[in-house]
């Protein structure tokens, strides 16, 4: 008897630990991916996973059935480990939203009807927070920085918000190799990857005066980018001219 309680209480101690280690684990990305409404501060689906994967957990949803009364989904947390189930949850949004289905706010502001496609991911994104809320939730109070444990999501509804990112927020930053490579690629002559060229110093030099320059080792890439793709362009159009002359050779009279 004795052993069976030593072990349940391990066990809780155990769970109790890795809420904590998780909690400290996932601190800084879900406090930065807060979302201030009326002086309160929420956490967004993407904060909840986060929280979800620190435990070694994946949230998803199924079951998007469209209703009367709006479009309801179910979130699902399953353990990486072995696949169980071990919590669930609905979202769900509601025709009486004006945000989602149009119609006129508490403030007067008359809002068109959103993509049903839009609405349908929204009851999704709804279910995975609300799945991790009803598993996580101690989690955010483990963190003490005063963040509320109702998910940004539904808030979202209640406030007369888009659920788009706050401007106010820090852009996301963005991948300049990824850019030049692109640029790079779809340049199928010499004259296209001069202009290339020429468009990146032109992006080089914008950002450099709006204070926020392209680190040098990028910028040297995409340099050795543009030469690497000049010099194999250039020997393609080489050999075509060569070809042509040697054509226009053969049809000469003697």
């Amino acid at each position: 008897m004795n052993a069976v309680t030593t072990t349940d209480q391990n066990s809780n101690v155990q769970v109790w630990r890795s809420s904590t280690d998780a909690a400290s684990m996932c601190k800084e990305i879900v406090v930065k991916r807060t979302i201030n409404l009326q002086g309160r501060r929420y956490v967004p689906v993407e904060g909840w996973q986060a929280i979800a994967i620190a435990h070694g957990c994946v949230a998803s949803a199924e079951n998007v059935r469209t209703l009367d009364d709006g479009v309801s989904a179910e979130g699902v947390i399953r353990r990486m480990s072995d696949g169980k189930e071990i919590a669930r949850a609905e979202g769900f949004v509601g025709k009486d939203e004006p945000v989602w289905f149009g119609g006129k706010t508490n403030n007067g502001k008359l809002l068109p009807k959103r993509p049903d496609f839009a609405i349908r991911a929204m009851a999704q994104t709804r279910a995975v927070s609300r799945a991790c809320r009803s598993a996580f939730a101690h989690v955010i109070v483990l963190m003490d920085v005063g963040l509320e444990t109702t998910p940004y999501e539904e808030m979202a509804g209640v406030f007369d918000v888009t659920p788009q990112r706050q401007q106010s927020q820090e852009p996301l930053p963005v991948d300049h190799l990824a850019v030049i490579k692109a640029w790079v690629a779809h340049a199928q002559s010499t004259a296209n990857i001069l202009a290339v060229e020429e468009k990146w110093k032109k992006r080089v030099g914008k950002l450099n005066e709006q204070g926020a320059p392209i680190p040098p080792d990028v910028q040297e890439a995409a340099e050795d980018l543009i030469a690497d793709r000049y010099g194999v362009l250039f020997e393609q159009e080489r050999q075509q001219a060569d070809a042509n002359a040697e054509v226009t050779a053969e049809e000469m009279p003697a």
